[in-house]
This record gives C-alpha cells, sequence and structure tokens, in this order.
C-alpha cells in the first residue's frame, strides 16, 4: 500500500499546484493532502481520492466561528448554564476541534485496533463507508446549528453515534459460530437495534436479550460495553437536546423515528429538529 499511497500523494500534489484546474478540485486536492497529514490513513487517502476521482468529495464549512453571532438568542446561549451541567455531569472533555466547530471526521476518534484484522478490500471499503457517514454527520450537526445554534456537545456527539453506527455495519463483533455468520449479523443486528433504543439497557433487558437471540453472553456484553463506552457524549447530547426543548417550551413525544442520531424523539413545534433521513 505505501506504493499506492506515494503515488495518490504525488498526484493530488500535482492537482494542488496546478494552475490549469479549477480552484475548487485545487482546494480538494490539498484538503486531502492536509487530512492525510494527520490521520496517515492511505485507506481513507485512496477513498478520498476515489471520491474526488467522481466528484462526490465534499468540503465542509466551520461550524462554530459562522455562527458565533446568530447563537445570541438561541437556546444554547439562553440555557447553556444547563447545557454546561450536562457535560459535566457526563465527564465530557472536548477537544479544540469540538470548540473551534471543525466539520466532523470519523476518523479522529477511531481506534486503530478495529481496523487491524481487515484485509486491504475490507479497509478500503470500511473507509469509504466512513466517509458516507461523515456526509450524513455534518448534515446533521448544520441542522442542529440551525436549531440551537452551535454548542460542542453536537459534534461531539453526533461524530461518536456515527463513528459507532459504521462499525457496527462493517465489524462483527460475535465469535464464529456453528450457527453460521448470518446468524452472527442477525444477532448483532437485533442487539444494536436495542441499544438505539435505550441508548443503556439495565441487566435485566441484556439477559432477556441474550436469552432470546440465544447468545454467548460474552459476546453481547462486550458488545454492548464498547457501544456504551465509546457514546457517552452521544449520551450527553440527547440528554441536552430533552433539555433544551423542554426549556425552550417544546412539547415532545417519545416516539420511535425510522433512523437518524436524533432517533427516537420527535418534535412537535412549528420549528421541528428531526434528523436528515427520519421519517
Amino acid at each position: 500500500m505505501d506504493y499506492e499511497r506515494d503515488v495518490l500523494l504525488w498526484y493530488l500534489g500535482t492537482v494542488a499546484d496546478n494552475a490549469r484546474y479549477p480552484p475548487d478540485l485545487r482546494d480538494k486536492a490539498t484538503h486531502i493532502i492536509v487530512s492525510f497529514m494527520r490521520h496517515r490513513n492511505a485507506y481513507r487517502l485512496l477513498a478520498q481520492a476515489t471520491e474526488l476521482a467522481r466528484g462526490e468529495l465534499v468540503m465542509y464549512p466551520f461550524q462554530q466561528v459562522g455562527n458565533i453571532p446568530r447563537n445570541i438568542g438561541l437556546p444554547v446561549r439562553r440555557f447553556g448554564q444547563n447545557i454546561r451541567a450536562i457535560t459535566t455531569a457526563f465527564g465530557i472533555i472536548p477537544t479544540n476541534a469540538d470548540y473551534e466547530g471543525h466539520p466532523i471526521e470519523l476518523i479522529s476518534i477511531l481506534d486503530p485496533a478495529v481496523e487491524a484484522n481487515m484485509n486491504d478490500n475490507q479497509r478500503l471499503e470500511f473507509h469509504r463507508a466512513l466517509l458516507v457517514k461523515e456526509r450524513q454527520a455534518n448534515a446533521d450537526l448544520a441542522r442542529a446549528v440551525q436549531r440551537y445554534g452551535y454548542h460542542y456537545i453536537f459534534r461531539a456527539g453526533l461524530q461518536q453515534y456515527y463513528m459507532t453506527k459504521t462499525v457496527v455495519e462493517m465489524l462483527n463483533f460475535w465469535t464464529p459460530d456453528p450457527r453460521g455468520n448470518a446468524y452472527r449479523v442477525r444477532v448483532q443486528r437485533i442487539c444494536y437495534a436495542a441499544i438505539e433504543t435505550r441508548l443503556r439497557l439495565n441487566n435485566l433487558e441484556k439477559t432477556l436479550l441474550i436469552r432470546t437471540t440465544r447468545s454467548l453472553p460474552n459476546d453481547a456484553l462486550r458488545f454492548w460495553a464498547w457501544v456504551e463506552r465509546n457514546r457517552v457524549a452521544y449520551s450527553a447530547m440527547k440528554a441536552c437536546i430533552l433539555l433544551l426543548n423542554r426549556l425552550n417550551s417544546v412539547t415532545f413525544s417519545c416516539i420511535t423515528l425510522s433512523s437518524g442520531a436524533f432517533g427516537r424523539l420527535a418534535y412537535t413545534s412549528k420549528k421541528h429538529f428531526v434528523p436528515e433521513g427520519a421519517a
């Protein structure tokens, strides 16, 4: 992969420096190179270069810098102390990128061990999937900013949600089983759907799911522990949104939405917020 990486970097550098190419294309080539200097992942580099060649690569705006004036009068400004209390209770420590409202990059919080056992094709597909989810994450972030104003908890929470969602869709946590791979895929899907609905399952709920799916307890418990551990900021974000809508006198009802990082909540208001792709 080293040879392919070096060729791609040379090609992207050529595009970035060549005034004959459109400015937008040159900016995107530069963006990929700068991004690679941070993550150093050849598979993400290849996935981004592929999107560039297909005209699919998107460069997302910074949210914080452009929205500080617009925050005045919005919920995040009026109820900032309440949000701070929640993020403190959850132990959230924002990064500089969270504070500054950088575009979401899922690879920035990805544990390298996740892709350690993937072959080359699987790793490339995984990073392509991450880029697709990044589009959804940044779209949801923009909608949250429009509705509530910018706060770092939205970026941190959405980043965790879409990173974990991609990993679960691309990687199976269940150990090899005589009942076959289809069984492992089905059981993980069921266990993930349960934690999507509740965020944190109690011991009784976990025991019932293990019995119903006839899973090995260690597999299911390891899976749930990983999701919970990697969604602390997402849980805090959900709590903040619930509180913001209560304080903002928005009535809401807990109903099941088809999808979306803010799923399982629908708000009845003239200015309602529903994540992209949700019913």
